[in-house]
C-alpha cells in the first residue's frame, strides 16, 4: 500500500522533463472494473514515465466500437494570457490575464482492455492539464471521461495527490458489515456549476474506502453517458462528488435519457450516496431533489456543535453516542427537504454553534435561514426499492482526512448499497 500511496503522491511530477521520478517503477495502473458506455472508453489509473520524451501511462476500457480504430489523446492545456476587456462598470479598456485553451492530440489506438503510453512531449509547460480521449474526426470531441493535472514546479502532478497520504491514515480497518456480493460504485465528478477543489478528493477517498475494507470496487467517472442504462447496470451504487450544475448537461434527448435511467436505477434496488455539493445541482429536475433530499439555499455556517441525532444508528457508530464539533462550509436546504420525508442523522446544534440563524446580523443573507431553525447535515431514506445517503460533508478537503467522517462516509456508502442496515424511518415519524 506504501508503494501505491506514494507513487498516487508523486503521480506525473516531472513530465515534461526526464528526471528520474521516484517510486513510479513501483506502480502500475490498476485494471479498470469496468464496462465502457457504447462507443466510449473508460481511463482509470495513470502513472508517469521516465521515458524521453515524457508520457503518462493510462489503464482502460474500450468499448468494442472503438477498440482497434484511430483515436486521439487529446491534452487540453490551460493557459493564462494578459488581454486587454472592456470593463463592463466603466467601459474602458484594461489589461486582464485571461485563461485560453490550446488542444494538444496525440494518435492513439486501443485494444479492448489494457494500458497505453500518452506522450507528453507537446504539453504547455506550467499548464494545467485536462487528459481526454476523441475519435478522428475534425472536432476533438470526449469519448471518455477526464483527468486533470495540476501543474507544479516539476511539472504536474494529479490535484489530489498532496492530499492522499493523509486520506490513507484516515481510513478504517474494516468494513462495519460483510457485502452481501462483490459490490462496484461508480463516483460520479461532472461539476457544470462551481468547481469544488475536494471533488477529486473525495473521488479518489470513495476508491480508498472500498479498497481498503474490501466492501466495494470503484469506477471515477466524470463522464455522463456512464448513466446509459446497460452502463449503469453493472454497479450497485453512485456516489456523487459534489456534483454542481446540471447532471447531464444541455442536450434534451441525452437529458431525459439519462435522468430517467438513473431514478430508475435507484427506485429499482440500487443505491445513491452524495457528499456536499451533491444537493447543489439540477434545480429543474425535481425528481432528483425529492430523491436526494432537498437542494441547496445557502452555506452561511462554518465552525459548528454537531448534534448526533441518531446515536443508535450503525451510520453514526463512529461517533460512539456523541455531540462533537466541526469546521465546514455547512450547507442550509430548501424544499424538498423535510423530516416528513428523511431519517436525520446528524444536525447542527445552534444552541452551541457560535452563528445564530438571524439574518440581520453579519454572515447571514436573506433566505438562508430557515424559520424551523432545522439545519441537517447528513440523512438516509428510502426510494423506491433502493437507498439514499447524503452528507454535506466536503467542502473543505480535511473532511476526508478526519478518521470519524471516513468512517460515516462508510457505512452511509454501505447502507446505500444494502450491506449495513439502518432504520431509515423519518424522523417526524419516529
Amino acid at each position: 500500500m506504501f508503494h501505491r500511496i506514494l507513487a498516487l503522491t508523486l503521480l506525473a511530477v516531472a513530465l515534461c522533463t526526464s528526471a528520474p521520478l521516484a517510486g513510479a517503477d513501483d506502480a502500475q495502473p490498476a485494471p479498470v472494473p469496468g464496462q465502457a458506455p457504447k462507443g466510449r472508453v473508460i481511463i482509470d489509473g495513470a502513472v508517469a514515465s521516465k521515458a524521453d520524451p515524457p508520457s503518462y501511462a493510462i489503464s482502460y476500457v474500450a468499448d468494442d466500437a472503438v477498440a482497434g480504430t484511430p483515436l486521439r489523446a487529446v491534452l487540453k492545456c490551460a493557459v493564462k494570457v494578459d488581454k486587454m476587456v472592456k470593463n463592463a462598470k466603466t467601459g474602458q479598456e484594461e489589461k486582464k490575464s485571461v485563461t485560453e485553451h490550446v488542444l494538444k492530440t496525440v494518435p492513439i489506438t486501443l485494444k479492448k482492455q489494457g494500458e497505453a503510453a500518452v506522450s507528453l512531449a507537446d504539453a504547455v509547460k506550467g499548464a494545467g492539464v485536462e487528459l481526454f480521449l476523441a475519435g478522428s474526426g475534425e472536432k476533438p470531441e470526449p469519448i471518455s471521461n477526464s483527468l486533470l493535472l495540476r501543474p507544479v514546479k516539476e511539472g504536474w502532478t494529479l490535484p489530489e495527490a498532496p492530499d492522499l497520504p493523509k486520506v490513507e491514515q484516515a481510513l478504517p480497518e474494516k468494513a462495519p458489515a460483510a457485502p452481501a456480493k462483490p459490490r462496484k460504485v461508480l463516483a460520479f465528478t461532472y461539476a457544470t456549476g462551481f468547481y469544488h477543489s475536494s471533488i477529486p478528493v473525495c473521488a479518489r477517498a470513495t476508491q480508498m474506502l472500498g479498497d481498503r475494507t474490501g466492501a466495494w470496487k470503484t469506477v471515477i467517472s466524470n463522464d455522463k453517458f456512464m448513466f446509459e442504462p446497460e452502463t449503469l447496470a453493472q454497479f450497485d451504487a453512485v456516489m456523487m462528488c459534489s456534483t454542481t450544475g446540471s447532471l447531464f448537461g444541455a442536450d434534451k434527448a441525452a437529458n431525459e435519457r439519462l435522468r430517467k435511467s438513473f431514478l430508475d436505477f435507484v427506485s429499482g434496488g440500487k443505491g445513491l450516496a452524495g457528499s456536499h455539493a451533491a444537493t447543489d445541482c439540477s434545480y429543474d429536475w425535481k425528481e432528483y431533489g425529492q430523491m436526494i433530499g432537498g437542494f441547496f439555499a445557502g452555506h452561511p455556517f462554518g465552525r459548528i456543535r454537531v448534534k448526533n441525532e441518531d446515536p443508535k444508528s450503525p451510520i453514526n457508530a463512529a461517533f460512539k453516542g456523541e455531540d462533537f464539533d466541526f469546521q465546514d462550509e455547512m450547507y442550509v436546504f430548501r424544499d424538498p427537504y423535510s423530516r416528513e420525508k428523511l431519517r436525520i442523522l446528524l444536525s447542527i446544534d445552534l444552541a452551541k454553534s457560535p452563528m445564530k440563524d438571524d439574518p440581520k446580523k453579519p454572515g447571514f443573507k436573506m433566505g438562508e435561514n430557515r424559520e424551523d431553525h432545522d439545519y441537517a447535515i447528513s440523512w438516509v431514506r428510502e426510494h423506491g426499492q433502493g437507498r439514499v445517503f447524503y452528507c454535506s460533508f466536503g467542502h473543505d478537503h480535511r473532511v476526508f482526512q478526519t478518521p470519524s467522517i471516513m468512517q460515516h462516509f462508510l457505512a452511509g456508502i454501505r447502507y446505500a448499497l444494502g450491506d449495513l442496515k439502518a432504520d431509515a424511518t423519518p424522523s417526524a415519524k419516529r
